[in-house]
C-alpha cells in the first residue's frame, strides 16, 4: 500500500483528473492519503483523515510506503495558528496556512536537513472550546466563499466548521451531510452554546449548509464570505438582502 504526504501549502483536490474538474476539497501542507490510483499526471487519493476521495496532480506530494507512512503519523503534531507560519529549509521558505498538522522533526525536503518551523503556534484543546471558538471564528469573518476551499484564502461552509473544530483537537468529516450525522441533538434554540452547529436544508430536506452558533441567536458562517448574522427557529435571517436565506433543520453539540 502507497501513501502521500501533501508538501506544498495547498492544493486543489478535484473530482476528475482534469485542471478544468471540480475542485471539492483541498489538501493542506502535511496532511496525508492513501494512493488508490495514478495515472500519467494525476492520483487519485483517500484522505485518511476523513476518506475524502479525489484527484490531485502528480508532484504535489511525496510518497512513502507504509512503514514510512507509520513512522511519520508516529511523529508528535505541531498544528498552526491563525497567523500562520513557515518552514524554513537553507534558503527555502514554504507558507504553513492555519488548520495545518506539521512535523517538525520529519524531512519533508532533505533527508539531511531538517526544517525549522517560525510562526505561531496553536496550542487549544477541546478544554479550551467554550472560551476560544468565538474568537477564533471571529478571525475568518470576512474571508471569501470558496466552493471546497480550507483556508482563509477561500472556504465553504463545512470546510470552515470542519477547520475551526480541528483547532481544538475534534474532527469532523469533510461535508455538511456528513457532519450532521455525528454529535448531540440541542432541542430548544434556548439551549445552544457557543460553538454548536446549526445546518440546514434545501426543498428536497437535503442538508446544504452549516455555521457556528456564536450564542444562541447569533450565526457565523459562509456564504459568499464568512459572515456574521440572526437566526431563529425559522432560520439565518440576512439583514443586507432582508430575508431568510437558510432553512433551519437542526443544531447538533459536538463537545
Amino acid at each position: 500500500m502507497e501513501f502521500g504526504i501533501c508538501n506544498l501549502t495547498i492544493v486543489p483536490l478535484r473530482a476528475e483528473a482534469a485542471h478544468r474538474s471540480e475542485m471539492v476539497s483541498q489538501l493542506l501542507f502535511g496532511e496525508t492519503f492513501e494512493i488508490i490510483t495514478k495515472s500519467k499526471d494525476w492520483t487519485k487519493i483517500s484522505t485518511t483523515a476523513d476518506g475524502y476521495k479525489g484527484w490531485i496532480q502528480n508532484g504535489q506530494f511525496l510518497t512513502v510506503d507504509d512503514q514510512g507512512y507509520q513512522q511519520y503519523q508516529s511523529l508528535a503534531i505541531m498544528r498552526v495558528g491563525f497567523e500562520g507560519g513557515f518552514l524554513t529549509h537553507r534558503d527555502y521558505a514554504i507558507q504553513l496556512l492555519h488548520g495545518t498538522h506539521v512535523r517538525a522533526s520529519f524531512a519533508y525536503f532533505d533527508a539531511e536537513n531538517i526544517q525549522d518551523f517560525v510562526g505561531q503556534e496553536l496550542r487549544y484543546g477541546a478544554v479550551d472550546f467554550q472560551d476560544q471558538v468565538a474568537l477564533l471564528a471571529k478571525r475568518y469573518w470576512d474571508v471569501p466563499y470558496l466552493w471546497g476551499g480550507r483556508s482563509k484564502f477561500g472556504i465553504d461552509c463545512s470546510g470552515f466548521s470542519q477547520l475551526i473544530y480541528q483547532s481544538f483537537g475534534v474532527s469532523l468529516p469533510r461535508d455538511a451531510y456528513q457532519q450532521v450525522e455525528l454529535g448531540e441533538t440541542v432541542d430548544f434554540l434556548s439551549e445552544i452554546k457557543v460553538g454548536d452547529l446549526a445546518f440546514f436544508d434545501n426543498e428536497e430536506g437535503r442538508i446544504n449548509h452549516v455555521g457556528i452558533m456564536l450564542d444562541s441567536e447569533t450565526i457565523i458562517h459562509a456564504s459568499a464570505r464568512v459572515r456574521i448574522d440572526r437566526m431563529d427557529q425559522e432560520g439565518i435571517f440576512n439583514q443586507e438582502l432582508n430575508r431568510y436565506t437558510h432553512k433551519l433543520r437542526i443544531v447538533k453539540r459536538y463537545i
